[in-house]
């Protein structure tokens, strides 16, 4: 009963985080300094969650972020995934405990999602966006410091619903 607890948790916790991020916290709104929430949570389920639906609640907001964002089908979803799947098997290898090493990974996690992004953008528009090298660094940079407060935030939730 527990995992089902932690799931729904999970679940509506994406919903809201989508939700913050496509109406309060959106680039329109500031610009290059907002926290991705979307890739935070799919970096924290890469990381921490071990229930077997991890792979497909970050498929899930990726499509989500893809139907709200108005960007070409397929863009977030397939790069919130492939983040995923890389964090997922990394983390295996490293001890990702300590909040610099979170902080780094969330930081590398925005830098290869974003040009990733670039790279199917431009394989399908062949135009370039105005997305900078410079506003790419600061979008890492904020998600880590956001993200390791979010971290702490989102386990110690969840620890409850495991006991």
């Amino acid at each position: 009963m527990n995992k089902y607890l932690s799931i729904i948790f999970l679940v509506l916790l994406s919903v809201i985080f989508i939700t913050i991020q496509t109406t309060l916290l959106s680039p329109h709104n500031l610009g290059s300094y907002y926290p991705d929430l979307n890739l935070i949570l799919i970096v924290f389920l890469a990381i921490f969650s071990e229930i077997r639906g991890g792979f497909f609640l970050a498929l899930g907001n990726g499509y989500m972020m893809d139907v709200l964002s108005g960007n070409l089908p397929g863009t977030f979803a397939i790069s919130r995934l492939s983040a995923y799947l890389l964090v997922r098997s990394g983390s295996n290898h490293v001890y990702l405990r300590k909040a610099l090493v979170q902080g780094l990974v969330i930081f590398l996690a925005t830098i290869f999602t974003w040009i990733f992004i670039l790279t199917i953008i431009k394989i399908k528009k062949g135009d370039s966006a105005d997305i900078t090298a410079q506003s790419i660094l600061i979008q890492g940079i904020v998600n880590a410091l956001v993200g390791v407060p979010i971290f702490w935030m989102i386990h110690r939730i969840n620890a409850r619903f495991q006991k």
